[in-house]
């Protein structure tokens, strides 16, 4: 599919110079089009983003106050407790990975509304 968007844009291209001012604004409306797309699936991105960072957060202070109230009362759940801990580090690492790769997720998100 990445393929085919990308022949299209040469192909718009290629209209672009044989058709001359009629060509230019045919292309001028696709690139308008096009960073309509991408803004869409950028916002679309960002948003995922906070939910997802918001939900982790609230699931960590949530385990947190579980980790407590056992660590209060019973000493040999403890290796359950680090297990946890790790368990919320690893998904902590996951959700910043997440946010820090937006860009192959940008592109699928316009891919799949342009096609």
């Amino acid at each position: 599919m990445y393929e085919k968007i990308w022949l299209a844009g040469l192909g718009a291209y290629a209209r672009y110079e044989k058709l001359g001012t009629e060509g230019r604004k045919l292309f001028d409306g696709l690139v308008e089009d096009g960073e309509d797309v991408r803004d869409r699936a950028n916002d679309k991105v960002e948003d995922l983003k906070q939910k997802a960072q918001e939900k982790v957060n609230d699931t960590t202070v949530r385990l947190k106050e579980v980790l407590r109230i056992k660590e209060a009362g019973v000493e040999e759940e403890k290796d359950d407790l680090q297990e946890l801990s790790k368990q919320i580090d690893e998904l902590s690492k996951a959700v910043k990975a997440l946010t820090t790769t937006q860009k192959p997720v940008v592109d699928k998100v316009a891919a799949k509304q342009t096609s």
